[in-house]
């Protein structure tokens, strides 16, 4: 928003719900994945007696594919993180007294990119629920060949492929609430009275603000390590390291700050372009 005047007070808007960016994250680790490990084993009992390197280029492919969708949830909470802190710097400018247009307009950049990538995530979700039920026909298809018994893999792959679904319809839905609730927080509107919010005013903003800043934080997620489970096995045959623990899908603060920085210089290329 470019203006000719300064803009000095606004009716702040509080962040969007910070269950949105936990219940993604939740959804991601507790559905995707096991699914994803559910038909792998499936496969593997199937191969045991029903060996195929076709397959194994399909479900490879499959594998790289939910990996991608992986990245693209968590450039979300990138995102997210990037819109909380483009709006504390807006508060801090209109607590100040100073001009607050510029990061004003920083923080409508970062809010229109998480809107539309956010659609873009709805639609790479919901293709891979696609592609992944093609895969597994595909799959069917090759083992049953010469009228051999996939009774058990067709059992496991029907219910798992059911369960993935229902967890794409939820993040979904949950993503579409998201960018609701991010169009709102774009509303941030010019007082034309000039009445100064109160100290308690900013004080409550900023602190709703630096707690969903905090919970958009993503090395606390363990996107990396989701995405390695996911991706599985690389091309060699050597099995990806991953050492997290499935059952704890968000490390705690303090274990995670050794690895901040590394991570925020391996993603900044690519996170920064609202603050340009």
């Amino acid at each position: 928003m470019s203006s000719s005047r300064p803009l000095v007070c606004i009716f702040f808007k509080l962040p969007p719900s910070r269950r949105s960016i936990l219940r993604i994250h939740e959804i991601a680790w507790n559905v995707y994945l096991p699914q994803m490990k559910r038909l792998s084993q499936a496969l593997d009992a199937a191969q045991a007696t029903h060996p195929s390197s076709e397959i194994q280029k399909i479900w490879s492919e499959v594998r790289r594919r939910a990996a991608v969708m992986v990245d693209k949830l968590e450039r979300i909470g990138i995102m997210n993180y990037n819109a909380a802190f483009a709006f504390l710097a807006f508060l801090n400018a209109i607590h100040d007294g100073r001009d607050g247009s510029g990061p004003y307009e920083n923080f409508q950049s970062c809010t229109s990119q998480i809107f539309d990538e956010s659609r873009k995530v709805q639609d790479v979700m919901l293709n891979f629920r696609e592609e992944i039920r093609i895969a597994v026909g595909r799959i069917t298809s090759i083992l049953s060949r010469d009228d051999k018994d996939v009774s058990s893999f067709v059992t496991e792959s029907s219910q798992s492929l059911l369960e993935f679904a229902t967890g794409v319809e939820e993040c979904s839905a949950i993503l579409e609430e998201h960018r609701g609730e991010v169009k709102e927080v774009q509303r941030q509107s010019l007082d034309e009275k000039d009445n100064r919010p109160s100290e308690d005013e900013f004080r409550m903003v900023r602190e709703k603000w630096k707690v969903f800043h905090a919970l958009s934080d993503s090395p606390a997620y363990r996107w990396p390590a989701l995405w390695r489970e996911i991706q599985g096995p690389e091309k060699n045959g050597e099995p990806a390291v991953a050492s997290h623990n499935a059952t704890s899908p968000i490390m705690s603060t303090d274990s995670s700050k050794s690895q901040k920085i590394l991570f925020w210089r391996k993603f900044f290329p690519r996170i920064s372009p609202c603050f340009d």
